[in-house]
C-alpha cells in the first residue's frame, strides 16, 4: 500500500524514466550517445555535474559524518569541489575541448600514441566506474527498500531496469537531461531539510547557543577526532574532492558536451556559487542534529528530518531526493562504462572498421552488459557489505592513478606515452594497498591512501618522462592542443 512518501518517490521515479525515454528522441548518431552532439547549455551542465558528483552518499553517509561531529571536515571539503571545479572549467577544460574526444581515454589514445597507455586507461574507467555503480545501486535499493517497501530483487530490477532503459535508447542526452531535473529535486531537498532542524531548535541563534553550551567540538575544524586523526582527516576529504573533480571521468566527460569552451566555463562559474550554498544548508545543519534528543542513527538522520520535522509532501520531495541524487549518478558511471567498452575496447582492438551506425549499436549493446553486470555485483549478498567501501576507494585510486598522466600531457610539452603508462600501472595498486592496509590495520588509519597515490603517480610520470623522450607525434599533439586549433 503506498503512503504519500511512497507514492510520490514512484511518481518522480516513473517521470525521470519517462523523461530520459522522450530526451532520447533525439539519439540518432554516436556523437549523440556519447556527448550529445556537443549541444548542452551552461545550466544543463551545471545540473548534470552537481547531480553526478553528490550521490546518496551525500544525503546519508555525510549528514551522518555531520551528526557524529565532523561537520567542518565534510562542508569544507565541497570548498575543494568547488575551487576543483572553478580551476577545471576556467583553464584547463579548453585543451580538452578542442581535441573534440568522445570518451576520457580518448585523451590517451591521441596524446600518448600507445595501445599499452589507451588500454590501461580504458580499464580504469571500465572497472572503476561498474565497480563504482555496483556500490552506488546497492546504496539506492537500502533507500529505496525504506520508502517503497519492496523486496531488494524487486527494487534492484526497477531502479536498474529504469536507468538501463533510458541509457539504451538516449546515452548522454538522457543522462543529461534527467541529471538537471534531479539536481533541481534534491536542491529543493537540501534547502528546505536541513534548515528544518534550526527551526524546530527554535532558530540559529539559539541552535548555536545550545551547541555552543553541549557540544563546541562542532565549531572546530577537526570536529570529534583529535591530533593527527583530526588534521588528516580534513587533510584528505579536500584533497579527495580535490580529485574527483579534476579526475572522475564520470565528471570531467561532461567538457565533451558544452556547446563551446565558454558555455563550460559559465558552467563552472554557476557550479562555484551554487555548490556551497547546497551544501552548508544540507550538511551543516545536520551537525545540530544531536540536539533534538532523537535516539536514531546518524546515517538515519536525513530520513528522520524528512518523516518527522517538515510537512510529509517535502519530505516526500525530500526522500526522493535521495532517489534522485543516487540514480544521477549512477547513470553518469552507467553511461561512461558503456562509452568506453563500446568506443575504446570493442572499437580499438575488435572493429577497428566498423561504421558509426553499427558503433551505435554496439554501444546500446554494450549498456545491456554494463548493466547485467551491474545486477549480477548488486544481487550478490557477499558483496552487499563490502562494495560501497571497496569501489569507493577502488575508484578513488582510479582518479589519482592517472591525474598526472592526465593533466601532464596537456601541460607539460616533456610527458611521455611511457611516463603515462608505468605511472598508471604502479600508482593503481600502491593506492589499493595504502587504502586496505588502513582498514586492515597494519598500516597507519590516518595515512591518506589519495595523497599518496598522487604522490607515487606524479613522481613516476615526471621521473620516467626526464628518462625518455617523446615522440614527433607526441609533440605534434602537444602543440596542437595549445593552439587554438581543433584536432581531428
Amino acid at each position: 500500500m503506498l503512503n504519500v512518501f511512497s507514492g510520490i518517490a514512484v511518481a518522480f521515479l516513473a517521470f525521470y524514466i519517462v523523461m530520459g525515454l522522450y530526451a532520447g528522441r533525439k539519439t540518432h548518431t554516436v556523437a549523440d550517445h556519447y556527448v550529445m552532439s556537443r549541444s548542452a547549455p551552461a545550466f544543463m551542465i551545471t545540473g548534470t555535474l552537481i547531480a553526478s558528483n553528490l550521490s546518496s552518499v551525500t544525503f546519508t553517509a555525510f549528514t551522518g559524518a555531520a551528526v557524529s561531529g565532523s561537520a567542518f571536515a565534510m562542508v569544507f571539503q565541497f570548498g575543494a569541489s568547488a575551487t576543483g571545479s572553478l580551476v577545471l572549467g576556467l583553464y584547463m577544460a579548453k585543451y580538452f575541448y578542442r581535441m573534440e574526444l568522445l570518451t576520457i581515454p580518448d585523451f590517451f589514445r591521441k596524446r600518448y600514441p600507445s595501445q599499452g597507455v589507451q588500454l590501461m586507461a580504458s580499464l580504469i574507467v571500465l572497472v572503476s566506474m561498474t565497480a563504482y555503480m555496483i556500490a552506488v545501486i546497492i546504496g539506492t535499493v537500502a533507500v529505496g527498500q525504506t520508502i517503497f517497501g519492496w523486496t531488494e530483487s524487486t527494487t534492484l530490477l526497477t531502479v536498474l531496469g529504469g536507468i538501463t532503459l533510458f541509457t539504451f535508447v538516449g546515452g548522454m542526452r538522457s543522462v543529461v537531461v534527467t541529471d538537471t531535473i534531479m539536481f533541481l529535486v534534491f536542491l529543493l531537498a537540501a534547502l528546505v531539510i536541513g534548515p528544518a532542524i534550526f527551526y524546530n531548535l527554535g532558530g540559529i541563534g539559539e541552535a548555536i547557543q545550545q551547541a555552543a553550551a553541549k557540544m563546541p567540538e562542532i565549531f572546530t575544524w577537526s570536529g570529534s577526532a583529535k591530533g593527527v586523526a583530526g588534521i588528516m582527516r580534513v587533510v584528505e576529504m579536500n584533497v579527495l574532492s580535490f580529485l574527483i573533480v579534476l579526475g572522475a571521468p564520470h565528471l570531467i566527460s561532461r567538457i565533451n558536451i558544452a556547446k563551446s569552451e565558454r558555455e563550460f566555463s559559465k558552467a563552472m562559474i554557476y557550479l562555484g556559487v551554487t555548490l556551497p550554498f547546497l551544501v552548508i544548508g544540507l550538511i551543516y545543519s545536520f551537525s545540530y542534529f544531536p540536539l533534538l534528543g532523537v535516539d536514531v542513527k546518524p546515517v538515519q538522520a536525513y530520513p528522520y528530518v524528512a518523516r518527522n520535522l517538515v510537512p510529509p509532501i517535502i519530505g516526500a520531495i525530500g526522500l526522493s531526493g535521495v532517489i534522485a541524487a543516487a540514480i544521477s549518478t549512477a547513470t553518469s558511471l552507467f553511461q561512461q562504462a558503456a562509452a568506453t567498452l563500446s568506443a575504446d575496447i570493442v572499437k580499438e582492438y575488435f572493429m577497428k572498421e566498423i561504421t558509426d551506425k553499427k558503433l551505435l549499436l554496439v554501444s546500446r549493446m554494450s549498456v545491456i552488459v554494463i548493466g547485467l553486470l551491474v545486477y549480477l555485483g548488486a544481487s550478490m549478498p557477499a558483496l552487499s557489505s563490502a562494495a560501497v567501501l571497496y569501489a569507493f576507494l577502488f575508484a578513488t585510486a582510479a582518479f589519482g592513478a592517472w591525474l598526472p598522466a592526465l593533466y601532464l600531457g596537456v601541460l607539460w610539452k616533456r610527458a611521455t606515452k611511457s611516463g603515462a603508462f608505468w605511472s598508471m600501472c604502479i600508482a593503481l595498486p600502491a593506492i589499493i594497498i595504502v587504502a586496505l592496509g588502513r582498514k586492515m590495520g597494519f598500516l597507519p588509519a590516518w595515512l591518506p591512501s589519495n595523497i599518496v597515490g598522487v604522490t607515487i603517480s606524479t613522481s613516476i610520470m615526471v621521473i620516467v618522462s626526464l628518462m625518455t623522450t617523446p615522440s614527433e607525434e607526441e609533440k605534434r599533439v602537444h602543440e596542437t592542443i595549445h593552439s587554438a586549433q581543433y584536432l581531428k
